[in-house]
């Protein structure tokens, strides 16, 4: 199987990727494609509308802080022809921030419990996404990196790469629910960043201290990109802790936006096309 979504960049400097999703045979509902989140999430009086009955309720541990959260099954999740079964759903009245953040509103968010069973390519300059199952043949172009990927925990799937920050390795999670690269104040210490204080951003939870600098190189495998935009935050942290990994930085929207991004789940394998 393999299906083609289109999407828009909403946010302006700080954008989000937003897909139509189906929820229990609903009417696409916008959603956040978020490859950071655990699970896919609704607004609470969406799911309670769509029938997906609450299990249990939960603290959960957002880059802004906690965030309470409502635990759930949908029947079926479908973005285009891409359709799961039985996929844990998370509920937060979290989603009304962040789409007052980016000047859009969110009835969910896509994640993990969604994503994790397809290959998925963004191609940011067509606004497409594809969703892959794993005997469709894969992109034959070839790469300008390609580098295997973990899973934080499979709990907490993160995906994690190691990345070359002005010629030294630290480890990173790829995200395309961030829009701009984080790097934590220890990250900044040693590459010798300067920053300035800025508005805090926006995360789970609530708002992120940070401030705002730029590394003079970023590499990922085989690409390097000179003079990358970055927020440093102290909040990668607390989120290293509750992933059980140490977390140094995060690549965002920024980065990943230059690219044909390939993330194959099923084979735990990065592109950047």
């Amino acid at each position: 199987m393999r299906t083609e979504i289109p999407f828009r960049l909403i946010g302006g400097e700080q954008p989000l990727i937003v897909v139509p999703a189906r929820f229990n045979g609903s009417e696409p509902i916008e959603c956040a494609l978020d490859t950071g989140a655990s699970h896919a999430m609704l607004l609470p009086e969406i799911g309670a509308r769509l029938g997906v009955k609450v299990e249990q309720t939960r603290e959960a541990k957002g880059a802004g802080g906690p965030v309470t959260v409502q635990i759930g099954k949908a029947e079926s999740v479908a973005l285009g022809d891409a359709v799961a079964r039985d996929v844990a759903i998370l509920m937060s009245d979290d989603l009304e921030r962040i789409g007052a953040a980016i000047g859009h509103p969110l009835g969910g968010n896509i994640g993990h419990s969604f994503l994790g069973r397809y290959r998925l390519t963004v191609d940011y300059e067509r606004h497409i996404l594809a969703l892959c199952t794993p005997d469709e043949p894969a992109d034959g172009r070839p790469a300008r990196a390609e580098l295997p990927f973990t899973l934080a925990h499979p709990a907490k799937p993160l995906i994690l790469i190691p990345v070359d920050v002005d010629g030294r390795l630290f480890q990173f999670a790829l995200d395309t629910g961030a829009s701009i690269t984080v790097i934590s104040p220890e990250v900044a210490r040693r590459c010798d960043v300067q920053a300035a204080s800025v508005a805090g951003m926006t995360g789970g939870g609530g708002a992120v201290a940070a401030s705002a600098g730029v590394i003079s190189s970023l590499g990922i495998g085989a690409v390097r990109i000179s003079r990358v935009r970055v927020a440093v935050a102290e909040f990668l942290e607390g989120l290293g802790r509750a992933v059980g990994v140490a977390l140094d930085g995060i690549v965002g929207t920024n980065v990943l936006r230059r690219f044909r991004l390939t993330i194959d789940y099923p084979a735990a394998i990065l592109r950047l096309v």
